[in-house]
């Protein structure tokens, strides 16, 4: 044979054989009974007949001894080399598939206990609390890993979870969130920014975009080696500004900071349409601040001052229980209950603490009554034994714990409209109200307490209480506020018009004056085509006054029970400027409370063994972090199954078998028990949600 001579495989009783190439160099003519394999087949190089397996054509082509068949000496040396080359591809990808095959043997058949074991020891290892064993995305990894053919599988290396694989997470949940950007153009979306200093005190800016569709984390701005003045603030909130869609952004809601008002109201000049917003939350803290700590010159003070002593009280009971070892032994023997420290950026927490105190008074007065109180000398001058008399003599005071139930029941009205406000629901629209509804409750309280007619009665106290909250509220309420309000087909109803607290009748946004000004100071703003300004002024005196479409049966009937936006939505097409300003304004919330609540993970994130990291991968981790629990709170399986609220509280507490409402008692933002204003007491003190970082302090400088 020539040494050009050429492969000449040929097809095997129709068959093409991959896993035995060499059959393709032979052809077969029978196939013999019995099985074995056994064939005749005829050499395509010699013509040599042979009745054998596969073993024999690989003996006879490749010229091997010890197989009971001849070699085939008319192949060439180049066709006997592509030859074995073809046998040995196909032999190495059968050992490789047979590897592949034993280790996922192996894997599978690892047993169930064994792996638990591996899992537990991982979150030992790595002081991983439990809760994370709740995380649908650790569920989804095991799952993953056990339901696939990725033998030889090696977790990502530490490089590549901070750069490559935190870069493509940012980036696919961006892809994520454009759904509800998607929604921006409609309904609008509001900045929301709050101040805050990290481990490394470097000053931070947080930014959020709140909507109807969540509160989504965009960006951490570091501050470091600039003066945090209005016109810087003012800078960064243009560009985010733009980074949003002017159109589509409606206010910017931050605390009451001097910079952040001159800020926002540097934004107001250069964009019309869009509001600053104090954080209602602030506002009211601030309040209960100023009624419960009122300054000596201040006139508030003399009506005011036994809230102060009160309070203090109250610390001083739950400070001495907690930090001596044998008040806290016996207390425990008797509650099932912990008592609460306070986080110090909320003030309103003092009363959560409060509360707690006067809902473990049976616990408190057996603590105080059992006999290894008697550990605590009554004739003793140490400081524990001299703490202990006045924490006795408080506890068993019945007028200590009558001015307690006083103080928690005028205070409830406040503490109501701070769980509704203290949430990142749209509820912007019923701020006004609130404030008027929480006054009326709060009178109504104070006044049956002193025996006064509401009518023609006069308390003191209360004049002194609706001062300060008056003074608030002309602080914070905004001309947006009056819009949005305007904007509530209920509020113009015969039934909620006629049901107002204490008989009196409520005011229709449209009678109401001070309403009815800021109204049309938005108008002007939102509309400054005077054509269109005409038009938006007309069709709300259609609304307003029942007629036209708006005086049918079935339209005004709908007002009182249907949602505001759901009411736009199916009646609110014949005044269409109106419609999609409703739309809009009826989507806000009213406070910053999720900018100052994603501290807490950055806390988490950038702890004290991770407190060298980068203000961008920080940034970047909060990111995913922050914008994955707003995408899965979305779905099913957050309210349902073994991912159940898998976000809330850590190891705090097992939502198994409990109401979150229960839970939520402890909160002042219920349902969702992660915006936490105070912290298990024996976590320790903390200064914002036990996270030992700190927030910039409240200002009230405007």
């Amino acid at each position: 044979m020539s040494s050009s001579q050429s492969l000449r495989p040929s097809a095997a009783l129709g068959a093409k054989f991959d896993d035995k190439p060499l059959w393709n160099h032979v052809k077969v003519v029978t196939v013999v009974d019995g099985g074995g394999g056994n064939r005749t087949w005829i050499c395509n190089y010699c013509n040599k007949k042979v009745v054998g397996s596969y073993t024999k054509v690989k003996g006879h082509l490749l010229r091997l001894a010890h197989h009971n068949v001849e070699g085939c000496m008319s192949i060439s040396d180049d066709v006997l080399e592509a030859i074995k080359k073809e046998h040995e591809t196909a032999e190495a990808k059968k050992a490789q598939q047979a590897l592949n095959a034993r280790k996922k043997a192996d894997y599978v058949s690892i047993p169930e206990d064994v792996a638990d074991k591996e899992a537990a020891r991982m979150f030992y290892a790595s002081g991983l609390p439990f809760n994370f064993a709740k995380s649908p995305y650790f569920r989804k990894y095991s799952l993953t890993l056990a339901n696939s053919r990725l033998a030889g599988y090696v977790p990502p290396t530490f490089n590549r979870l901070r750069t490559t694989l935190l870069a493509q997470e940012k980036e696919h949940i961006n892809r994520l969130l454009q759904p509800i950007k998607d929604t921006w153009k409609k309904k609008g979306v509001s900045v929301v920014s709050d101040g805050w200093s990290d481990r490394q005190r470097r000053p931070l800016i947080n930014v959020m975009a709140a909507s109807s569709g969540g509160a989504m984390f965009l960006k951490a701005i570091d501050a470091s080696g600039n003066i945090k003045a209005a016109e810087y603030v003012a800078n960064l909130f243009i560009q985010v500004i733009k980074d949003l869609g002017e159109t589509n952004v409606v206010q910017i809601v931050t605390d009451n900071a001097s910079n952040y008002k001159a800020a926002g109201l540097s934004i107001e000049t250069k964009y019309p349409h869009i509001f600053w917003t104090p954080c209602v939350v602030h506002s009211l803290n601030l309040a209960l601040k100023s009624i419960c700590e009122p300054g000596e010159k201040s006139p508030q003070y003399a009506q005011c001052k036994w809230i102060s002593d009160l309070v203090m009280q109250v610390i001083d009971i739950r400070n001495f229980v907690l930090n001596h070892g044998m008040a806290n032994h016996i207390f425990n023997r008797y509650s099932s209950l912990k008592l609460l420290s306070v986080a110090e950026t909320r003030f309103a927490s003092s009363f959560i603490m409060a509360k707690r105190l006067r809902e473990v008074k049976s616990s408190l007065e057996k603590m105080v009554m059992d006999s290894n109180w008697k550990t605590y000398r009554e004739d003793g001058n140490t400081v524990a034994e001299t703490r202990a008399r006045e924490v006795k003599k408080c506890i068993v005071d019945d007028t200590f714990w009558d001015q307690l139930d006083y103080l928690l029941s005028f205070t409830e009205p406040i503490i109501d409209m701070l769980r509704v406000a203290d949430t990142d629901s749209p509820v912007l629209h019923l701020v006004y109200d609130m404030w008027d509804t929480m006054i009326e409750n709060m009178k109504k309280r104070i006044f049956e307490h002193e025996g006064e007619d509401m009518d023609i009665g006069q308390s003191s106290f209360f004049d002194a209480v609706h001062q300060i909250l008056e003074g608030r509220w002309n602080k914070s309420n905004t001309p947006l506020h009056c819009m949005a309000h305007s904007l509530v087909p209920k509020y113009y109803c015969d039934a909620w018009l006629n049901s107002g607290g204490n008989g009196v009748p409520r005011v229709a946004p449209h009678e109401d004056h001070e309403v009815s000004l800021n109204r049309s100071k938005c108008f002007k703003r939102f509309f400054p085509n005077q054509t269109d300004l005409r038009k938006v002024y007309t069709e709300y005196g259609a609304f307003s006054s029942g007629s036209e479409y708006f005086g049918q049966p079935h339209v005004i009937d709908a007002r009182m029970f249907e949602e505001p936006i759901s009411w736009w939505a199916n009646h609110g097409a014949s005044t269409p400027l109106l419609q999609a300003l409703a739309f809009k304004l009826l989507s806000q919330p009213a406070s910053s409370s999720c900018a100052e609540r994603n501290w807490s993970t950055y806390s988490v994130i950038q702890s004290m063994k991770r407190n060298r990291l980068t203000t961008s991968r920080s940034e970047d981790l909060v990111f995913v972090h922050c914008n994955l629990r707003l995408l899965s709170r979305k779905s099913k399986e957050y309210t349902d199954g073994p991912s159940k609220y898998w976000d809330i509280s850590g190891d705090q507490f097992d939502i198994e078998g409990q109401e979150v409402g229960e839970l939520a008692q402890l909160s002042l933002d219920e349902p969702e028990l992660e915006r936490m204003t105070f912290q298990d007491a024996e976590e320790g003190e903390g200064t914002d949600i036990g996270t030992g970082t700190e927030r910039e302090p409240e200002e009230d400088e405007f």
